[in-house]
């Protein structure tokens, strides 16, 4: 039970301190772009990341434990944390063309890890509850919408907090859900 209120108490912190670190740029322009802000502000930027990647690997692990028997995310999620760490190792930063290309390669498989980890503990548990056919309808609406909107408009914050706010709502959402009891004579 106290986890999932550390897990709840994290989570806030880190929509916070997201929303705060959007602050340094414009969220619906490239420059808002959350890699392009951490070319000024490096050190919070690996705090994002780190804070980002925590919250989520926890609200997922919790949640795969509660409501399924498989281990499936244990390996998406080392992909996630490998994706997350090749972003913050190498910066966004054009002019260093292997860099650029390592960090970009980072951030995509950091985000589709996630992202896939995320929908199939909705898919798997979609008999659980209503809740979790809704959200697995919603995460694999994001997922689509953001690719699209990411070929379109290419980097803004908006379109790369989106799915990580969402993140952080349905898991915390998830994993503070109270169990069904049932009354009986």
């Amino acid at each position: 039970m106290i986890k999932r209120y550390i897990t709840a108490a994290l989570g806030l912190i880190a929509t916070c301190y997201t929303v705060w670190y959007m602050h340094y740029g414009v969220p619906y322009k490239n420059s808002g772009a959350l890699s392009k802000i951490g070319l000024e502000h490096y050190t919070a930027f690996v705090i994002w990341g780190v804070l980002t990647y925590t919250v989520l690997a926890v609200g997922i692990v919790l949640a795969y434990r509660r409501y399924t028997s498989t281990k499936a995310y244990i390996p998406l999620l080392a992909l996630s944390l490998a994706g997350m760490v090749m972003t913050l190792a190498f910066p966004f930063d054009y002019d260093i063309k292997p860099d650029y290309y390592l960090h970009c390669t980072g951030s995509l498989v950091f985000s589709a890890a996630t992202g896939i980890t995320v929908f199939l503990l909705f898919v798997l548990c979609r008999n659980e509850g209503r809740v979790f056919r809704v959200f697995a309808i919603i995460t694999g609406m994001i997922l689509a919408a953001d690719l699209v909107l990411l070929l379109i408009f290419k980097e803004t914050g908006l379109i790369e907090a989106l799915p990580i706010f969402a993140g952080y709502v349905m898991l915390g959402f998830t994993n503070m859900r109270r169990e069904k009891i049932e009354l009986t004579r």
